[in-house]
């Protein structure tokens, strides 16, 4: 059981969706006490991903945008988390809309990376 859950948005819909997907992937090799939970499991209300999301000992969220899906998604199961990143609100990277995936520069990734390796820590 790795120590840190990510919960990520992750959508690939929008610029900041990818972002959290390739932020999260990246976190995820540089730290080995680190996994990504399933939110489409969540989403769904899988018992197995709940209890995990429940056991895990420090649980991190990060939305792409206002929307806040992801948070949104784990206070509706009253899973508490312990951090929380929105790249609008906290790193001010504006969702561009639907259909950008690749909207975003290697800086706006490097920026996504290190703020949730700040919160891992």
């Amino acid at each position: 059981m790795p120590k840190i859950g990510l919960l990520v948005c992750g959508s690939n819909a929008s610029n900041t969706g990818a972002l959290t997907a390739a932020a999260a992937l990246k976190i995820i090799t540089r730290c080995k006490d680190i996994a990504i939970l399933s939110l489409p499991s969540l989403a769904n209300q899988i018992p197995r991903q709940i209890a995990l999301a429940k056991k895990i000992e420090k649980l991190i969220v990060v939305d792409g945008c206002h929307n806040e899906c992801a948070k949104k998604i784990l206070e509706g199961l009253g899973i508490k988390y312990d951090a929380y990143l929105n790249l609008e609100y906290d790193l001010k990277i504006m969702k561009s809309g639907p259909f950008t995936t690749l909207d975003y520069s290697e800086d706006d990734l490097t920026k996504v990376e290190e703020a949730i390796y700040k919160l891992c820590n």
